[in-house]
């Protein structure tokens, strides 16, 4: 499987959002981008899914996705957005199904994965949150797409549905590129293989969890941290 090859630059008019990101995801290995409200994480994912458009490339292997008609980048990426309240009653099944429009894929097989094909006939808008996300990244997975793209997929989820989630993630890396926006950087430094660190729209670090430094996290946050370490497990105090 190709790697994903970032190197961007967006902006609103005049105002400046990403300025010349670059990384590189891949296969086998979950990519967390963390940082500030504002710095530019959210923005990041929508230029890579195609909701909005930036200067510079998106490659995936020798495919510039930039400029490619949606149907044919979401035979390639998928995106799950942050989580939002369904406006329609569809069942479970019907909302998984609309990630098919693409490539076809397999509805069944996408509940199965994250655990809600009993469920299927159920009104999406019965689930808890937890279930609701992870009905998200079923739709996602129904694309059949080579590349997962996800918005805090944790956020407002109670830790026995966020370790739901993570556990699916680390699961789907072994078959996707897996890159994931997550706001709990506990979650970030304790799960994720590779860390990205946006401020002001620019990479102020990047590398591994077990490289990332009390430093970075106070250069980017603006809050003196302390990481301590507990039955293994990696802690962030303010």
């Amino acid at each position: 499987m190709p790697d994903l090859n970032v190197h961007i630059s967006f902006s609103y008019g005049k105002r400046k959002i990403l300025d010349n990101v670059s990384f590189t995801a891949k296969k086998g290995k979950l990519l967390a981008i963390i940082g500030p409200n504002g710095s530019g994480k959210s923005t990041l994912l929508k230029c890579i899914a195609g909701i909005l458009r930036p200067e510079g490339e998106i490659k995936y292997g020798d495919i510039n996705l930039i400029g490619l008609r949606p149907k044919e980048r979401a035979k390639i990426v998928s995106y799950v957005p942050q989580s939002s309240f369904p406006e329609f009653a569809f069942t479970v099944e019907e909302f998984v199904e609309l990630g098919t429009y693409a490539s076809g894929g397999d509805v069944e097989e996408a509940l199965r994965s994250v655990g809600l094909l009993e469920k299927k006939n159920e009104l999406i808008t019965n689930l808890s949150g937890g279930e609701y996300q992870l009905a998200l990244i079923a739709r996602a997975l129904a694309q059949g797409s080579d590349v997962m793209l996800l918005d805090e997929p944790t956020s407002h989820l109670d830790i026995n549905h966020a370790k739901e989630v993570v556990d699916l993630l680390l699961k789907l890396k072994e078959e996707k590129v897996i890159v994931a926006v997550l706001h709990d950087l506990n979650i970030a430094l304790n799960y994720a293989d590779e860390i990205l660190v946006l401020k002001y729209g620019r990479v102020l670090w990047r590398g591994t969890p077990e490289d990332i430094s009390e430093k970075v996290i106070w250069e980017s946050y603006n809050v003196v941290p302390k990481v301590i370490r507990a039955n293994g497990m990696k802690a962030v105090i303010p």
